[in-house]
């Protein structure tokens, strides 16, 4: 017996294993519905486990068993009191859910058990505080449908600049100049496109802190920030282009610990002052300002990646993540990104050719513009003239009657709304592009 306890301590594990891996909740599907109250349901493949935190214009919910792979489309909020949704992988098994509302509400959260399957449904019941002071009927609370459109905030920031000249190649190139160069080459595209607001941190040959930098972005409400460098190490064999976004703990390579340290060597690492917060609330505020943020700036990278690797050669074929004090400013969604090596003397020439500058800014233009269709930025100019409009999908509808309906393609439409398997749900929105055909 005592030859055997080991195995059978083993036995017992593995059984137990899996049956927590079966156990992991799928969210299939997310639905809205203003019927009798301002309500989003997730329906999921067993009953969730999960955690609430609310702040006051934003709620937060932590599902603790929930599996990574799931696919929904992302909802209009424009009849409910939520403007925007995010979400992020907190931990393994555990997905955040951040809302952000257009005012303060009072939030309720049932279980119900759906009567085919072993399906759950986890509604979320949101009512705004003004309602209950006043005991106004709930349609008077509703947003207004016709709500102003906005631009979509973009920030480019080209790297150094005046008595901070960055990097030096061999044939003594300053990094600020490349950065400016390519960085208004970025702005000169952007600006092209309808619905985009751009502005710079910089447009000449001066310095802005980092400080200042992010102060700008604070300022003008940016979605999404975008800095711009040219790397350099010892060897000058290294080359390549990289994508940074920001990471929590330590950089995923020694590359990127070189590189953190290098950008952050002129100005201390800093942020909000915390000082007379509690530790539960520090570490709370900090974790949320993060978690969602974090997952949208990789999305944001790999677009970038996808498209310098078209142009140029990769020094990282991945989004890279540390420790970098331009990209700390919590809810904008923000990238750095190194075009090539400086202290490479082919690179150095390639990187002081207008035509190869051209090409790295219409890379990251282009980057940008896939990030923000593929994750719609709600109530703003450039998603109402990107996205035709919605369908709400009905008893008998499927991706292929969708699709004529409106004289699309069944593939555009699985791309546009996230659907793999091609499921539907009655009372899913589905996204129609705008130009058909």
């Amino acid at each position: 017996m005592k030859i055997m306890a080991p195995l059978l301590i083993s036995i017992l594990l593995l059984v137990s294993s899996i049956v927590s891996a079966n156990q992991l909740t799928t969210i299939s599907h997310l639905q809205v519905s203003t019927k009798q109250a301002f309500r989003i349901s997730f329906t999921t493949s067993n009953k969730p486990r999960y955690k609430t935190l609310s702040l006051a214009k934003r709620y937060v919910i932590d599902f603790t068993n929930a599996d990574q792979a799931f696919a929904f489309s992302q909802s209009d909020f424009t009849h409910i009191p939520v403007q925007n949704m995010r979400i992020g992988k907190k931990a393994n098994h555990i997905l955040r859910f951040v809302f952000d509302l257009t005012e303060p509400c009072t939030i309720k959260t049932t279980i119900v058990k759906l009567s085919k399957g072993p399906q759950y449904r986890l509604n979320i019941e949101f009512k705004p505080l003004k309602t209950e002071k006043t005991s106004a009927p709930l349609t008077k609370t509703t947003p207004k449908k016709n709500r102003k459109l906005r631009n979509i905030i973009i920030v480019l920031d080209p790297g150094h600049g005046g008595r901070d000249p960055g990097a030096t190649g061999p044939r003594g190139t300053h990094e600020k100049k490349i950065t400016l160069a390519i960085g208004l080459d970025v702005r000169r595209d952007l600006r092209k496109i309808p619905g985009l607001k751009i502005y710079m941190t910089r447009t000449k040959d001066v310095y802005p802190t980092l400080s200042q930098r992010l102060y700008l972005a604070r300022r003008v409400k940016a979605d999404v920030f975008v800095s711009i460098h040219a790397d350099a190490f010892k060897r000058r064999s290294a080359r390549g282009a990289t994508v940074f976004a920001l990471s929590r703990g330590r950089a995923t390579s020694e590359a990127a610990r070189w590189i953190a340290e290098r950008e952050n060597k002129s100005e201390l690492l800093g942020g909000v002052d915390l000082a007379d917060k509690s530790y539960t609330l520090r570490s709370v505020l900090v974790d949320l300002s993060q978690t969602a943020t974090i997952d949208s700036s990789l999305k944001l990278g790999r677009n970038v990646v996808n498209n310098l690797k078209k142009v140029t050669t990769l020094h990282s074929k991945r989004v890279e993540q540390a420790s970098l004090y331009v990209l700390t400013s919590p809810d904008i969604p923000a990238i750095l990104v190194e075009t090539g090596f400086i202290s490479n003397p082919t690179e150095e020439r390639l990187l002081n050719t207008r035509s190869h500058q051209l090409k790295i800014a219409q890379t990251i233009s282009q980057g940008i513009k896939k990030y923000l269709i593929d994750n719609p930025i709600q109530h703003t100019l450039f998603t109402a003239r990107t996205f035709g409009g919605k369908y709400i999908v009905k008893k008998g509808d499927s991706l292929s009657t969708i699709a004529k309906k409106f004289n699309v393609s069944t593939t555009k439409l699985k791309q546009l709304n996230v659907i793999n398997k091609g499921i539907l749900v009655i009372g899913q929105v589905i996204r129609i592009p705008a130009a058909t055909g």
